[in-house]
């Protein structure tokens, strides 16, 4: 799992009180689900990495066959996502939530791996399921701690070789009515920093009416609002999970964007060898699309753009190199998201 969805909950959590540093914000819906949670908070486990990492609600993405460097193959791609957080019990200094998730890649091609010179898998998935707990310390301080669990693979829950766990504890002492820092510890069974190495860090998260950010070791979360036109974003997570968009709202419902991101998946592949190996893939997309706020807890988005630096590869950590590394060509792709917003 990549490390900034991980660490964004813990801070969006922990940052309930500050939702005011949106631009008049609307009001969650009487009875919503998830109504507990607020924008704020939900950003911040998302930096953090304490979330399952997929939006709450349904996305799909396609891209057709494209040549397999190397081979006479092609391979085309639809990835399917749905993700889900919800409160589970919620008092004046307490929170509990669920969260779940499952993303499918289904693999259109005739290509092997290179190197085991076996089928490429028809298809990847990664289910995860989990929650967390966050608690107010006296004024200034707050707690929590997140645990997920699940499997990634071609085979998925085929065995302990391909499960995963994540977990996060964190804590947080505020600085103003509007600021603090964050303190955590991370570990994840899979991702560029896995292996269950704990990895400590810090960060401070700061408010106003135009900016929320969080800047720490090893993510960063900016948001800047110039105007109520205007959107910039910029988030990364070590090590090559990178968004950078900018957003035009001509209308409160209505916004234009294009974005460019740098994402990686992984897996645990099915009879591989090496128990510590993971298939990775990588991908830079360029994009520019259109979002639509459908109602006041959902939101619409279409995402058409261009992937290049695509490519498979088995390792055992961060990097290019490994054994059945597949390139592919670049090609268009069409992305939708229904995202449910509490």
């Amino acid at each position: 799992m990549p490390i900034r969805p991980l660490l964004a909950l813990a801070g969006l959590l922990l940052a309930a009180g500050p939702a005011s540093a949106q631009l008049d914000p609307p009001d969650p819906a009487p009875g919503a689900p998830g109504g507990g949670i607020s924008p704020t908070l939900r950003s911040t486990l998302d930096a953090l990495g304490a979330s399952v990492g997929v939006p709450d609600g349904f996305g799909y993405s396609w891209s057709p066959r494209a040549a397999v460097r190397g081979q006479r193959a092609s391979m085309g791609l639809s990835n399917y996502q749905f993700g889900l957080t919800l409160p589970v019990y919620e008092s004046t200094d307490d929170l509990v939530f669920a969260d779940a998730s499952v993303r499918a890649l289904d693999i259109r091609t005739n290509a092997l791996l290179p190197t085991d010179r076996v089928a490429f898998p028809r298809s990847l998935w990664d289910v995860q399921a989990g929650g967390g707990y966050v608690g107010q310390l006296g004024a200034d301080w707050s707690w929590g701690a997140t645990l997920n669990v699940g499997s990634a693979s071609d085979r998925p829950f085929n065995s302990l070789n391909e499960m995963t766990l994540s977990a996060l504890a964190f804590a947080r002492r505020a600085d103003g009515d509007r600021n603090g820092w964050l303190f955590y510890v991370v570990s994840t069974s899979n991702g560029q920093l896995g292996r269950n190495i704990p990895v400590p860090g810090v960060a401070y998260e700061f408010h106003t009416d135009r900016l929320t950010a969080v800047v720490g070791f090893p993510f960063v979360s900016v948001d800047y609002r110039p105007t109520r036109e205007w959107q910039f974003e910029f988030n990364y997570g070590a090590l090559t999970d990178v968004l950078a968009r900018a957003s035009y709202h001509p209308t409160e419902q209505w916004r234009l964007f294009t974005a460019f991101e740098w994402t990686n998946q992984t897996w645990f592949r099915a009879g591989r060898r090496g128990q510590h190996r993971q298939l990775f893939f990588y991908e830079k997309r360029l994009e520019a699309g259109f979002g639509w706020r459908v109602h006041q807890n959902v939101d619409f988005t279409l995402t058409p753009g261009y992937a290049f630096d695509r490519l498979f590869v088995e390792s055992r950590g961060f990097g290019f190199r490994g054994r059945n590394r597949t390139d592919l060509a670049p090609a268009r792709f069409l992305a939708v998201q229904f995202e449910l917003k509490y």
